[in-house]
């Protein structure tokens, strides 16, 4: 198992995508492996967080101002310019609202692993993910009466806040349990195979999420083959976009922002919105996570480039 673990940490970059892919071609896993969303979420940061050097977090922790401009991008910046840009390409009301929705969305949680997968510091996606994602009621209940009045979205602060105990709460008082009780010292010296648990957790994930959009597909390719279209697009100008507004905080943190703000956590999003954003919505959620999966084999070569360069 521990070397099986070992391979797959090694060929991350092509897991993550194969996940995927057995997700829609083998549906009846898809469906058993639902109940294991949430556990594969709170494994995923809890092994992060075993992973991650607590003194550097600290330190990210005293220095806010890239974290909390990164948040202001998420949060605020680029679901304003989702909307203005779907207004001006005439998109339709259902779609705008997709859109809207990813782009108001925190990071999702594991993006401090595509980060490490990259060979990046994953320090700036946790700190950045955790203030986001704690922030997201603050900004989202506005934004939907602002850009979505008459789109009958509705934010569930209380599914919100169990969601977020849950989700980031638990994987700190985890990880805190696990240092005290296996040492730095052995944890570091596990540190393959703590990688592998990442990428195999995330390979759950990416199988599960797919439940129900094989089934659709057959029904209507052409719906699904639009749906999964605009979430390429869309997540590669979100990654696009994250990299060129913070590339002058040098190469590392320009390239974990662009995984943070073509990552998102649209999952969070269909809870907190508590089904009232539609039948479609749900559906992008999963499909929109195949543009997400490849992202770290897509820019790989991008980041020796940058690396080169430098």
């Amino acid at each position: 198992m521990r070397s099986f673990l070992g391979i797959l940490g090694r060929w991350a970059r092509w897991a993550l995508p194969a996940g995927v892919f057995v997700g829609v071609a083998l549906p009846d896993l898809a469906a058993l492996l639902r109940p294991l969303l949430s556990a594969a979420v709170i494994g995923t940061l809890t092994a992060v967080l075993l992973r991650l050097d607590w003194e550097h977090l600290g330190a990210a922790l005293r220095r806010p101002a890239l974290p909390a401009a990164i948040a202001a991008w998420q949060l605020l910046a680029s679901p304003l310019i989702a909307w203005g840009a779907s207004l001006l390409l005439g998109l339709p009301p259902d779609l705008r609202l997709l859109l809207v929705l990813q782009a108001a969305a925190p990071p999702i949680g594991s993006a401090a692993v595509f980060a490490m997968i990259l060979g990046l510091d994953g320090v700036l996606a946790v700190v950045a993910t955790v203030a986001t994602t704690l922030l997201l009621p603050l900004t989202l209940t506005p934004l939907v009466g602002l850009l979505l009045p008459g789109a009958g979205v509705e934010v569930d602060l209380a599914a919100f806040f169990a969601r977020v105990t849950a989700l980031v709460l638990l994987p700190f008082a985890l990880a805190w349990g696990l240092r005290r009780l296996l040492g730095m010292q052995r944890l570091a010296r596990n540190g393959d195979l703590l990688g592998g648990v990442n990428v195999l957790l995330l390979v759950v994930f990416a199988i599960a999420v797919m439940d129900g959009v094989t089934d659709r597909l057959l029904r209507e390719p052409a719906f699904i083959g639009m749906l999964l279209a605009l979430a390429c697009v869309a997540t590669a100008l979100l990654h696009v976009a994250g990299y060129l507004l913070f590339r002058r905080a040098g190469v590392a943190s320009g390239y974990a922002a662009a995984i943070m703000s073509g990552n998102r956590n649209m999952g969070l999003m269909l809870v907190v919105t508590a089904g009232t954003a539609g039948e479609a919505f749900s559906l992008y959620v999963g499909i929109a996570q195949v543009p997400m999966y490849f992202a770290p084999l897509l820019l790989a070569p991008f980041l020796r480039r940058s690396l080169r360069r430098r």
